[in-house]
């Protein structure tokens, strides 16, 4: 049994989401990252990051979105989340890398500006240059998924998969038109149509009614 700490939207998602679609036991913790939860003292003592996600088992806890959907791939192999080919898989952990390392912080630039710089005066320029910032790498995840059929990597449903539907949502979070991006659009319908993925969706509360 997994524990999964999880705040709706974030990039916590694409941990949850893979666990729907493994069929894996596991429970739900709620830290909200909008009431600062991730904050709070009795979270710090599982994360101390203050970061979602976390996920525990055994007593134990991993954190980082990459290394646990790498963990989940690796330890339970049906379905098969990470390619059996080599180069796929590393071309799987490539698209992780960057995701983590170049897009989740642009959206951090806007989200949380004072994790730059602390000065009130210069906050507004490091959101507008998180901007920007977002525009570049959503263009370059446009230009990736145009050159595919249907998922990121090989025309296989792979972890990298649910990981962009995250900055999918965030972009449409942060008032972009997604429309912009065809190819990323296309993709995020074709994932949002997995049964784990409404499933997800729906437990965290973006599914819009009917």
């Amino acid at each position: 049994m997994y524990k999964l700490y999880y705040s709706p939207g974030a990039c916590s998602m694409a941990v949850h989401i893979v666990l729907e679609e493994l069929g894996v036991l596991y429970e739900l913790e709620l830290v909200s990252v909008q009431s600062g939860a991730t904050s709070h003292p009795a979270y710090l003592a599982i994360n101390p990051k203050g970061r979602v996600p976390a996920l525990a088992r055994d007593g134990e806890v991993l954190t980082e979105v990459s290394a646990l959907l790498v963990y989940l791939a690796d330890n339970h192999t049906e379905p098969q989340l990470l390619p059996s080919d080599a180069w796929l898989a590393g071309r799987c952990h490539e698209w992780l890398s960057w995701l983590s390392s170049e897009v989740h912080p642009a959206f951090a630039q806007v989200w949380r500006p004072e994790r730059s710089v602390e000065a009130t005066a210069c906050q507004a320029d490091v959101q507008a240059k998180g901007r920007a910032n977002i525009r570049a790498r959503l263009e370059e995840i446009e230009g990736r998924l145009a050159r595919t059929d249907g998922y990121a990597v090989g025309n296989q449903y792979t972890v990298v998969d649910p990981y962009l539907l995250v900055y999918f949502g965030w972009g449409r979070y942060v008032g972009l038109d997604m429309a912009e991006y065809p190819a990323f659009t296309r993709h995020a319908a074709l994932v949002s149509s997995r049964q784990a993925v409404r499933r997800v969706m729906k437990q965290e509360g973006l599914l819009k009614a009917a």
